[in-house]
């Protein structure tokens, strides 16, 4: 009998050898490419997600132009986003650029600070010491990674950012017609499981980034005209800040409201850091976080916010940008997975039934 098995297996592997080499090269022509577009990894992604943020606009402008959709709705998402994100970062490298060169001045204004701070004398002294050697450590990093690096990570970024817009454009346009193209190729045996699959990750990713990325789109702006109204200087910088730190659940932008607060309070007092801190908390935090973030991303997708958190962070700390989004795309093919799967079981398990309903 293992003998008669073995031989039967081997005859089926020398029966199928074509398809198993024809796989095999698919597989490695398919790896091969990963491994080619891997320095643009992040440009797909961020389309992808912007395709996400998209998709609703560009179902309500179908109703009245369906071939200008794809065009109205990734004008009016990609633009906003990436100039709040453009001209932020542009501030936030001039700042960088103006602290390089103005090294001794800005550890005058943070040893000023911390002289102000009542502590004992030893812990002063030691996080003195740990200031200085930091920026020992820091600011000849910075200057020569700005010296030799910053022109071809320019040069990444605004590819990424045009395969961004491009891609979200396509994914508009033809993204429906790409789903079919998949299911039609789908084996008939794990085709039930496979459009449940499709469409449960597809509703669990809509929930994550449209309820996050919109939460956080009106925190930035929100964030923009406080910040504006209460004289900050860099407000595009501190707004792209926050429109960061707002895409991650629960986190949004109170700790960087916070160290505001606290400049704010060195800088003019504890009646102007209270005043700052309460208007910034009911305008700009509550809104997204009590509103828009809980319908969307709670009622939609049904996952825990934790589970949604430790996806974001742990991704963008392990694969930068990239990671970022496709930690909460694994976690979402994971649940999506799990309910497929708890579908089909339901649906075979109320098949005897119904049979013998019929009988009866």
């Amino acid at each position: 009998m293992p003998d008669g098995q073995l031989t039967d297996g081997i005859s089926v592997i020398i029966k199928h050898k074509w398809k198993i080499v024809f796989s095999v090269l698919i597989l490695l022509i398919a790896a091969m490419f990963l491994f080619v577009i891997i320095p643009l990894i992040d440009g797909i992604i961020m389309g992808i997600v912007l395709a996400y943020i998209a998709r609703p606009m560009k179902r309500v402008i179908d109703r009245y132009s369906p071939k200008a959709a794809p065009y109205i709705a990734t004008g009016v998402i990609v633009i906003p986003v990436f100039l709040i994100f453009g001209f932020g970062i542009i501030e936030i490298i001039n700042d960088i650029i103006w602290a390089v060169k103005n090294q001794e001045y800005v550890l005058g204004v943070l040893l000023s600070l911390l002289e102000k701070l009542s502590m004992p004398d030893f812990v002063r002294n030691k996080i003195k010491d740990m200031i200085l050697n930091f920026s020992s450590y820091l600011f000849p990093v910075l200057r020569q990674y700005l010296t030799f690096s910053i022109v071809v990570n320019f040069l990444v970024l605004a590819l990424n950012t045009l395969l961004a817009v491009l891609i979200c454009f396509y994914l508009l346009m033809d993204g429906e017609r790409l789903i079919t193209k998949i299911t039609d190729i789908i084996p008939q045996e794990v085709e039930s499981f496979s459009i449940r699959f499709i469409r449960h990750l597809d509703g669990i990713l809509s929930a994550i980034f449209i309820g996050n990325t919109y939460s956080a789109i009106s925190v930035g702006i929100l964030s923009l005209i406080v910040f504006w109204a209460f004289g900050f200087e860099n407000v595009l910088a501190l707004s792209a800040i926050m429109v960061l730190a707002a895409i991650i659940p629960v986190l949004t932008g109170w700790l960087v409201v916070i160290v505001l607060g606290i400049f704010r309070y060195f800088e003019m007092g504890s009646e102007s850091a209270i005043i700052f801190m309460l208007v910034t908390f009911v305008v700009v935090i509550l809104p997204p976080e009590l509103l828009i973030r809980p319908y969307i991303i709670q009622a939609k997708s049904d996952i825990h916010p934790m589970l949604i958190i430790l996806a974001f962070l742990g991704g963008g700390m392990v694969g930068g940008i990239a990671g970022f989004f496709v930690a909460p795309i694994l976690l979402g093919a994971i649940v999506a997975a799990y309910r497929a799967g708890a579908d089909v079981r339901r649906e075979e398990l109320l098949k005897p039934s119904d049979a013998s309903k019929i009988q009866d």
